[in-house]
Protein backbone atom coordinates (compact mmCIF):
# COMPACT_ATOMS: atom_id res chain seq x y z
CA UNK A 1 0.00 0.00 0.00
CA UNK A 2 1.45 3.35 -1.05
CA UNK A 3 1.43 6.29 1.32
CA UNK A 4 0.47 9.65 -0.20
CA UNK A 5 2.28 12.82 0.83
CA UNK A 6 1.43 16.41 0.05
CA UNK A 7 4.39 18.17 -1.44
CA UNK A 8 5.12 20.62 -4.22
CA UNK A 9 7.25 19.95 -7.28
CA UNK A 10 9.45 22.39 -9.10
CA UNK A 11 9.30 23.20 -12.78
CA UNK A 12 12.07 20.82 -13.84
CA UNK A 13 10.35 17.78 -12.36
CA UNK A 14 12.38 17.52 -9.17
CA UNK A 15 10.81 17.98 -5.79
CA UNK A 16 11.41 20.87 -3.49
CA UNK A 17 13.05 18.43 -1.08
CA UNK A 18 15.42 17.37 -3.85
CA UNK A 19 16.31 20.97 -4.50
CA UNK A 20 16.87 21.73 -0.82
CA UNK A 21 20.14 20.97 0.82
CA UNK A 22 19.44 20.81 4.55
CA UNK A 23 17.27 21.96 7.41
CA UNK A 24 15.37 20.31 10.19
CA UNK A 25 13.15 18.30 7.81
CA UNK A 26 16.19 16.42 6.55
CA UNK A 27 16.45 14.64 9.91
CA UNK A 28 12.93 13.19 9.58
CA UNK A 29 11.57 10.70 7.06
CA UNK A 30 8.76 12.39 5.09
CA UNK A 31 6.94 9.04 4.76
CA UNK A 32 6.81 7.63 8.29
CA UNK A 33 7.74 10.91 10.08
CA UNK A 34 10.42 9.14 12.10
CA UNK A 35 13.15 11.50 13.27
CA UNK A 36 16.80 10.78 13.82
CA UNK A 37 16.34 11.86 17.44
CA UNK A 38 14.44 8.61 18.17
CA UNK A 39 16.42 6.45 15.70
CA UNK A 40 20.12 7.25 15.59
CA UNK A 41 20.79 4.55 12.95
CA UNK A 42 18.20 5.82 10.46
CA UNK A 43 19.48 5.83 6.86
CA UNK A 44 17.92 7.67 3.95
CA UNK A 45 17.58 6.29 0.41
CA UNK A 46 16.79 7.90 -2.93
CA UNK A 47 15.80 6.51 -6.32
CA UNK A 48 17.22 7.94 -9.55
CA UNK A 49 13.75 7.96 -11.08
CA UNK A 50 12.44 10.81 -8.92
CA UNK A 51 15.06 11.53 -6.19
CA UNK A 52 12.52 11.53 -3.35
CA UNK A 53 14.06 10.86 0.06
CA UNK A 54 12.73 8.23 2.44
CA UNK A 55 14.23 6.10 5.16
CA UNK A 56 15.57 2.62 4.55
CA UNK A 57 12.77 1.06 6.64
CA UNK A 58 10.05 2.62 4.48
CA UNK A 59 11.86 1.58 1.29
CA UNK A 60 12.02 -2.05 2.37
CA UNK A 61 8.43 -1.98 3.65
CA UNK A 62 6.91 -0.44 0.50
CA UNK A 63 9.03 -2.00 -2.26
CA UNK A 64 9.99 -5.34 -0.72
CA UNK A 65 7.22 -7.28 -2.51
CA UNK A 66 7.91 -5.74 -5.94
CA UNK A 67 7.59 -2.50 -7.90
CA UNK A 68 5.31 0.11 -6.40
CA UNK A 69 4.36 3.73 -6.91
CA UNK A 70 6.38 6.47 -5.24
CA UNK A 71 4.60 7.51 -2.00
CA UNK A 72 5.02 11.22 -2.75
CA UNK A 73 1.86 13.00 -3.84
CA UNK A 74 1.86 13.90 -7.51
CA UNK A 75 4.74 11.51 -8.31
CA UNK A 76 3.52 8.69 -10.51
CA UNK A 77 6.90 7.04 -10.97
CA UNK A 78 7.04 3.27 -10.57
CA UNK A 79 10.02 2.44 -8.39
CA UNK A 80 11.87 -0.79 -7.68
CA UNK A 81 13.87 -1.79 -4.65
CA UNK A 82 17.12 -2.26 -6.56
CA UNK A 83 16.92 1.34 -7.84
CA UNK A 84 17.39 2.88 -4.38
CA UNK A 85 20.77 4.04 -3.16
CA UNK A 86 22.32 6.25 -0.50
CA UNK A 87 22.86 9.87 -1.52
CA UNK A 88 26.49 10.92 -1.69
CA UNK A 89 25.75 14.66 -1.67
CA UNK A 90 23.58 16.45 0.86
CA UNK A 91 22.06 18.55 -1.93
CA UNK A 92 19.93 16.16 -3.98
CA UNK A 93 19.98 18.52 -6.95
CA UNK A 94 23.74 18.03 -7.14
CA UNK A 95 23.25 14.26 -6.74
CA UNK A 96 20.78 14.26 -9.64
CA UNK A 97 23.09 16.27 -11.91
CA UNK A 98 26.04 13.98 -11.14
CA UNK A 99 23.95 10.94 -12.06
CA UNK A 100 22.83 12.61 -15.29
CA UNK A 101 26.41 13.49 -16.22
CA UNK A 102 27.51 9.94 -15.49
CA UNK A 103 24.75 8.55 -17.73
CA UNK A 104 25.55 10.99 -20.56
CA UNK A 105 29.30 10.30 -20.30
CA UNK A 106 28.64 6.57 -20.69
CA UNK A 107 27.05 7.26 -24.10
CA UNK A 108 29.14 10.20 -25.33
CA UNK A 109 32.49 8.57 -24.51
CA UNK A 110 34.62 9.82 -27.38
CA UNK A 111 38.09 11.19 -26.71
CA UNK A 112 40.19 13.85 -28.43
CA UNK A 113 42.05 11.27 -30.53
CA UNK A 114 38.79 10.35 -32.27
CA UNK A 115 38.55 13.77 -33.96
CA UNK A 116 40.49 15.32 -36.83
CA UNK A 117 40.90 18.74 -35.23
CA UNK A 118 40.61 20.45 -31.88
CA UNK A 119 37.70 22.59 -33.12
CA UNK A 120 35.60 19.54 -33.95
CA UNK A 121 36.37 18.06 -30.52
CA UNK A 122 35.35 21.33 -28.83
CA UNK A 123 32.10 21.36 -30.83
CA UNK A 124 31.43 17.82 -29.66
CA UNK A 125 32.01 18.81 -26.02
CA UNK A 126 29.74 21.84 -26.41
CA UNK A 127 26.98 19.67 -27.84
CA UNK A 128 27.31 17.20 -24.96
CA UNK A 129 27.23 20.00 -22.39
CA UNK A 130 24.10 21.54 -23.93
CA UNK A 131 22.36 18.15 -23.89
CA UNK A 132 23.39 17.61 -20.26
CA UNK A 133 22.07 21.03 -19.26
CA UNK A 134 18.74 20.28 -20.94
CA UNK A 135 18.47 17.02 -19.01
CA UNK A 136 19.41 18.60 -15.69
CA UNK A 137 17.82 22.04 -15.83
CA UNK A 138 15.62 22.18 -18.90
CA UNK A 139 11.87 22.27 -19.18
CA UNK A 140 9.76 19.19 -19.77
CA UNK A 141 9.92 19.63 -23.54
CA UNK A 142 13.67 20.23 -23.49
CA UNK A 143 14.21 17.15 -21.33
CA UNK A 144 12.08 15.01 -23.60
CA UNK A 145 14.01 16.22 -26.67
CA UNK A 146 17.34 15.60 -24.92
CA UNK A 147 16.28 12.10 -23.91
CA UNK A 148 15.31 11.38 -27.52
CA UNK A 149 18.67 12.67 -28.80
CA UNK A 150 20.49 10.58 -26.21
CA UNK A 151 18.59 7.43 -27.22
CA UNK A 152 19.12 8.10 -30.95
CA UNK A 153 22.87 8.65 -30.48
CA UNK A 154 23.19 5.46 -28.44
CA UNK A 155 21.33 3.47 -31.09
CA UNK A 156 23.35 4.93 -33.98
CA UNK A 157 26.80 4.60 -32.35
CA UNK A 158 26.37 1.44 -30.32
CA UNK A 159 29.45 -0.30 -31.73
CA UNK A 160 31.63 2.77 -31.28
CA UNK A 161 30.39 3.26 -27.71
CA UNK A 162 31.26 -0.34 -26.83
CA UNK A 163 34.70 0.02 -28.42
CA UNK A 164 35.49 3.19 -26.44
CA UNK A 165 34.14 1.61 -23.27
CA UNK A 166 36.37 -1.42 -23.78
CA UNK A 167 39.43 0.75 -24.45
CA UNK A 168 38.74 2.80 -21.32
CA UNK A 169 38.39 -0.38 -19.29
CA UNK A 170 41.68 -1.71 -20.66
CA UNK A 171 43.45 1.54 -19.81
CA UNK A 172 42.01 1.43 -16.29
CA UNK A 173 43.17 -2.17 -15.89
CA UNK A 174 46.65 -1.27 -17.15
CA UNK A 175 46.80 1.64 -14.69
CA UNK A 176 45.70 -0.64 -11.85
CA UNK A 177 48.37 -3.19 -12.82
CA UNK A 178 51.02 -0.49 -12.93
CA UNK A 179 50.00 0.86 -9.52
CA UNK A 180 49.97 -2.66 -8.07
CA UNK A 181 53.44 -3.31 -9.52
CA UNK A 182 54.73 -0.06 -8.04
CA UNK A 183 53.28 -0.91 -4.63
CA UNK A 184 54.81 -4.39 -4.78
CA UNK A 185 58.19 -2.92 -5.77
CA UNK A 186 58.04 -0.46 -2.88
CA UNK A 187 57.08 -3.26 -0.49
CA UNK A 188 59.97 -5.42 -1.68
CA UNK A 189 62.32 -2.45 -1.30
CA UNK A 190 61.17 -1.87 2.29
CA UNK A 191 61.62 -5.55 3.09
CA UNK A 192 65.08 -5.51 1.55
CA UNK A 193 66.00 -2.46 3.63
CA UNK A 194 64.84 -4.25 6.77
CA UNK A 195 66.87 -7.33 5.84
CA UNK A 196 69.92 -5.17 5.13
CA UNK A 197 69.59 -3.48 8.51
CA UNK A 198 69.25 -6.83 10.25
CA UNK A 199 72.28 -8.19 8.36
CA UNK A 200 74.33 -5.11 9.25
CA UNK A 201 73.45 -5.46 12.93
CA UNK A 202 74.27 -9.17 12.88
CA UNK A 203 77.54 -8.51 11.07
CA UNK A 204 78.50 -5.84 13.61
CA UNK A 205 77.74 -8.27 16.46
CA UNK A 206 79.83 -11.01 14.85
CA UNK A 207 82.68 -8.58 14.25
CA UNK A 208 82.59 -7.53 17.89
CA UNK A 209 82.60 -11.15 19.07
CA UNK A 210 85.49 -12.03 16.75
CA UNK A 211 87.38 -8.99 17.97
CA UNK A 212 86.91 -10.02 21.61
CA UNK A 213 87.85 -13.64 20.88
CA UNK A 214 91.01 -12.55 19.03
CA UNK A 215 92.04 -10.26 21.84
CA UNK A 216 91.40 -13.02 24.35
CA UNK A 217 93.47 -15.64 22.49
CA UNK A 218 96.23 -13.30 21.28
CA UNK A 219 99.70 -13.46 22.79
CA UNK A 220 100.89 -10.81 25.12
CA UNK A 221 101.99 -7.71 23.19
CA UNK A 222 100.40 -8.86 19.88
CA UNK A 223 96.88 -7.45 20.41
CA UNK A 224 97.32 -4.75 17.74
CA UNK A 225 98.34 -7.37 15.15
CA UNK A 226 95.28 -9.50 15.98
CA UNK A 227 92.96 -6.49 15.63
CA UNK A 228 94.57 -5.61 12.29
CA UNK A 229 93.90 -9.11 10.96
CA UNK A 230 90.26 -8.96 11.97
CA UNK A 231 89.87 -5.57 10.26
CA UNK A 232 91.45 -6.86 7.04
CA UNK A 233 89.16 -9.88 7.09
CA UNK A 234 86.15 -7.62 7.54
CA UNK A 235 87.16 -5.43 4.61
CA UNK A 236 87.64 -8.48 2.39
CA UNK A 237 84.14 -9.71 3.21
CA UNK A 238 82.65 -6.30 2.41
CA UNK A 239 84.45 -6.17 -0.94
CA UNK A 240 83.16 -9.64 -1.83
CA UNK A 241 79.60 -8.59 -0.98
CA UNK A 242 79.88 -5.44 -3.10
CA UNK A 243 81.26 -7.45 -6.03
CA UNK A 244 78.42 -9.96 -5.73
CA UNK A 245 75.89 -7.13 -5.64
CA UNK A 246 77.27 -5.70 -8.88
CA UNK A 247 77.07 -9.06 -10.64
CA UNK A 248 73.61 -9.93 -9.30
CA UNK A 249 71.62 -7.97 -11.99
CA UNK A 250 73.52 -9.80 -14.74
CA UNK A 251 72.72 -13.16 -13.15
CA UNK A 252 69.04 -12.24 -13.02
CA UNK A 253 68.80 -12.09 -16.81
CA UNK A 254 69.44 -8.36 -17.33
CA UNK A 255 71.97 -7.31 -19.94
CA UNK A 256 74.96 -5.15 -18.98
CA UNK A 257 74.85 -2.13 -21.25
CA UNK A 258 77.57 0.33 -22.04
CA UNK A 259 80.42 -2.19 -22.55
CA UNK A 260 82.58 -1.53 -25.62
CA UNK A 261 84.82 -3.75 -27.67
CA UNK A 262 88.44 -3.44 -26.52
CA UNK A 263 89.76 -3.34 -30.10
CA UNK A 264 87.28 -0.63 -31.10
CA UNK A 265 88.14 1.37 -27.99
CA UNK A 266 91.87 1.08 -28.74
CA UNK A 267 91.30 2.18 -32.36
CA UNK A 268 89.29 5.19 -31.24
CA UNK A 269 91.96 6.15 -28.73
CA UNK A 270 94.69 5.90 -31.42
CA UNK A 271 92.65 8.03 -33.83
CA UNK A 272 92.14 10.68 -31.15
CA UNK A 273 95.84 10.72 -30.32
CA UNK A 274 96.80 11.35 -33.98
CA UNK A 275 94.60 14.45 -34.21
CA UNK A 276 96.06 17.85 -33.31
CA UNK A 277 95.08 19.26 -29.97
CA UNK A 278 91.97 21.45 -30.18
CA UNK A 279 91.56 23.67 -27.11
CA UNK A 280 88.05 24.71 -28.25
CA UNK A 281 86.76 21.13 -28.48
CA UNK A 282 85.68 21.41 -32.13
CA UNK A 283 83.94 24.77 -31.72
CA UNK A 284 84.16 26.89 -34.89
CA UNK A 285 85.12 30.45 -33.94
CA UNK A 286 85.87 31.72 -37.46
CA UNK A 287 84.05 34.91 -38.49
CA UNK A 288 80.92 34.27 -40.48
CA UNK A 289 78.58 36.41 -42.47
CA UNK A 290 74.93 36.85 -41.66
CA UNK A 291 72.78 37.39 -44.71
CA UNK A 292 70.05 39.96 -44.05
CA UNK A 293 68.67 40.04 -47.56
CA UNK A 294 64.87 40.13 -47.82
CA UNK A 295 64.89 36.76 -49.55
CA UNK A 296 66.73 35.21 -46.60
CA UNK A 297 64.56 36.93 -43.99
CA UNK A 298 61.48 35.47 -45.62
CA UNK A 299 62.85 31.98 -44.95
CA UNK A 300 63.04 32.60 -41.20
CA UNK A 301 59.76 31.62 -39.61
CA UNK A 302 58.09 31.07 -36.28
CA UNK A 303 54.53 30.80 -35.07
CA UNK A 304 54.30 34.50 -34.28
CA UNK A 305 56.03 35.67 -37.47
CA UNK A 306 53.89 33.43 -39.68
CA UNK A 307 50.78 34.94 -38.09
CA UNK A 308 52.13 38.48 -38.57
CA UNK A 309 52.82 37.78 -42.25
CA UNK A 310 49.51 36.12 -43.05
CA UNK A 311 46.80 37.74 -40.90
CA UNK A 312 45.13 40.88 -42.18
CA UNK A 313 45.02 42.25 -38.65
CA UNK A 314 48.76 42.94 -38.97
CA UNK A 315 49.27 43.53 -42.68
CA UNK A 316 46.40 46.00 -43.21
CA UNK A 317 48.15 48.60 -41.06
CA UNK A 318 51.37 48.35 -43.03
CA UNK A 319 53.23 46.20 -40.52
CA UNK A 320 56.14 44.22 -41.95
CA UNK A 321 57.67 41.28 -40.13
CA UNK A 322 60.83 41.53 -42.26
CA UNK A 323 61.44 45.09 -41.07
CA UNK A 324 61.02 43.91 -37.51
CA UNK A 325 63.58 41.13 -38.07
CA UNK A 326 66.05 43.53 -39.70
CA UNK A 327 65.76 46.04 -36.86
CA UNK A 328 66.08 43.30 -34.23
CA UNK A 329 69.20 41.87 -35.88
CA UNK A 330 70.89 45.26 -36.25
CA UNK A 331 70.16 46.04 -32.58
CA UNK A 332 71.53 42.64 -31.59
CA UNK A 333 74.72 43.17 -33.59
CA UNK A 334 75.41 46.54 -32.00
CA UNK A 335 77.96 46.15 -29.24
CA UNK A 336 79.20 42.75 -30.48
CA UNK A 337 82.25 44.04 -32.31
CA UNK A 338 80.49 44.91 -35.56
CA UNK A 339 82.13 47.91 -37.21
CA UNK A 340 80.10 48.66 -40.27
CA UNK A 341 81.76 51.97 -41.13
CA UNK A 342 85.28 50.53 -41.08
CA UNK A 343 84.56 47.65 -43.47
CA UNK A 344 84.97 48.35 -47.15
CA UNK A 345 83.41 46.53 -50.03
CA UNK A 346 85.61 45.08 -52.76
CA UNK A 347 83.44 46.77 -55.31
CA UNK A 348 84.42 50.40 -55.95
CA UNK A 349 82.14 53.09 -54.65
CA UNK A 350 80.19 50.95 -52.27
CA UNK A 351 80.67 51.02 -48.49
CA UNK A 352 80.07 48.36 -45.94
CA UNK A 353 77.02 50.27 -44.72
CA UNK A 354 75.44 49.91 -48.12
CA UNK A 355 76.43 46.26 -48.16
CA UNK A 356 74.73 45.83 -44.80
CA UNK A 357 71.61 47.30 -46.27
CA UNK A 358 71.80 44.81 -49.13
CA UNK A 359 71.74 42.03 -46.59
CA UNK A 360 75.35 41.04 -45.62
CA UNK A 361 77.32 41.84 -42.49
CA UNK A 362 80.53 40.41 -41.03
CA UNK A 363 80.99 39.65 -37.35
CA UNK A 364 84.34 39.77 -35.54
CA UNK A 365 84.78 36.57 -33.53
Amino acid sequence: MAVSLRHSTSGNGTSSLAAGGGGGDDEACPVCKTTRYFNKDMEFRINTECYHRMCKTCVERIFKDGPNQCPYAGCHKTLRLRGFKAAYFADLAVEREVDIRRRVAAVFNKVEDDFDSLDSYNDYLYMVECLTDDLANGSDAARAAAEARLADWEAAHRAEIERNRRLAKESDEARQRRLAAEEETARQRRLQDLRDDADAKASAARFREEMLDSLQTADVGRAAEAVHKIVLKKRGQQQQQQHAGRLEPAAGGLSIRGLRDKKAAAADAAAESNKPYDPYGGLDLAPRRVDLAPAQLALYGSEWLDAARSKHDYTVGGYSADEYLTRALFEAFSGLGVFVDEEKDSRPGKTALARGRDGAMELDG
